[in-house]
């Protein structure tokens, strides 16, 4: 099987959106985790700081 210098850019163009919407998504799980964690740390630290204005 011959693949061409244009299937080869084609075909890896797709892998490589692949491993960039994989690489996001475990981005967005971690993010979100650590979110959670800073804001339960602020709230225990600093109390409720979501009624505070500004």
């Amino acid at each position: 099987m011959h693949i061409t210098t244009g299937e080869l850019l084609f075909y890896g163009g797709i892998s490589g959106m692949v491993m960039v919407a994989a690489a996001a998504l475990v981005t967005v799980v971690i993010l979100t985790g650590s979110r959670k964690r800073l804001r339960r740390r602020l709230r225990e630290e600093y109390g409720d700081f979501t009624d505070s204005p500004g």
